[in-house]
């Protein structure tokens, strides 16, 4: 049959549906992080944590026994831990850290499963707090400064854009590369956390007491990927290279918490106390400017979705993040749309 006689043909293949187009470059980011050998460390060492935070509770849970033992007239080995000796080492160890005032006050009450809901949710969220923050900063940092940074060095932009696919479906798919990582490092260990302290709890009764803590575990997760991935990629997208992205990425971190511990040592020295006092951390100059650092105002948001900060106490850096979200979302869609 001649060339000119072929005319069209029907399509026998599937076509994919326009509402999907962002998983197409979900994948490609997906499959170029994990290339990266430090990315792979970074998603195993996150797992690291797991081990000792699972050792806290199964402390917590012998603890609270050994209470329930000796209020039901039964004996309990004086050797044994006990509620109070354990908020005694919590307070005396992690006594700047948030929500060790509400330990304290929840132990007093003597209620058991207040007691196991405050404990399990102040540790969830050391462990979000500490531990996985620091991992997300060095995996963001790994993965989001070449995701459009390289796009537009290489004008793969051209290529996107003569598909039909709109600059906000672009935006989500690179969104969906660190957001998916992030997940990995924090939702998955702490949810694990959580049933493995579900299956050291005494009975069934546990998941009554405690049904919110996976919903805050997911909140917090939330609070953390939105902020993070839209700084990474606006500074992904005012560069063509990679490198000045990554650094900036960590210069954003690394400059604001410095000021804010130049802040802590000043006022340490004013009040003629240790650095890092608990009345050095809860004075109102370190707290006033406590949200110019992003590590802050991330932490501010955690201790208000685990329930140890009211809004009045974290509300400056809620709002800090907020604004910086927008900001940071404004100027990547504005870079998204003129590239070149």
């Amino acid at each position: 049959m001649p060339i000119n006689d072929v005319g069209y043909r029907s399509l026998k293949s599937k076509t994919e549906s326009s509402l999907f187009q962002w998983l197409a470059i979900c994948r490609i980011g997906v499959q170029l992080a994990l290339k990266s050998k430090w990315v792979k460390r970074i998603m195993l060492a996150a797992w690291l944590p797991v081990t000792y935070w699972a050792a806290g509770f199964f402390f917590v849970e012998k603890a609270i026994v050994a209470d329930q033992l000796s209020a039901m007239g039964q004996g309990v080995d004086l050797n044994q831990l006990t509620s109070l000796a354990l908020t005694e080492s919590i307070t005396s160890r992690f006594s700047i850290f948030p929500g060790v005032d509400d330990l304290q006050e929840v132990f007093r009450t003597g209620d058991i499963p207040q007691i196991r809901n405050t404990v399990w949710r102040w540790m969830l969220m050391t462990f979000f707090r500490y531990p996985q923050a620091i991992l997300i900063l060095f995996l963001v940092g790994f993965i989001a400064p070449s995701l459009i940074s390289q796009d537009i060095r290489s004008r793969a932009f051209l290529l996107y854009f003569s598909r039909p696919i709109s600059r906000l479906e672009y935006i989500f798919g690179k969104i969906c590369v660190p957001s998916i990582f992030i997940i990995l490092i924090t939702t998955l260990p702490a949810l694990s956390l959580y049933i493995i302290a579900l299956l050291m709890s005494p009975d069934i009764s546990t998941l009554p007491q405690t049904w919110d803590i996976p919903m805050r575990i997911i909140i917090a997760t939330f609070g953390l990927v939105i902020p993070t991935s839209a700084v990474a990629l606006m500074l992904s997208s005012l560069t063509q290279e990679s490198r000045f992205a990554n650094f900036s990425w960590f210069a954003v971190w690394g400059l604001g918490h410095g000021a804010w511990l130049t802040i802590v040592l000043a006022t340490s020295l004013q009040m003629g106390l240790p650095l890092f006092d608990p009345q050095v951390m809860h004075s109102e100059t370190v707290s006033n400017w406590s949200a110019i650092s992003l590590y802050n105002c991330l932490g501010s948001l955690q201790s208000y979705i685990f329930g140890f900060e009211t809004f009045a106490e974290s509300w400056r850096g809620i709002v800090a993040l907020f604004g910086i979200t927008t900001f940071s979302m404004t100027i990547l869609y504005r870079r998204v749309s003129s590239p070149m």
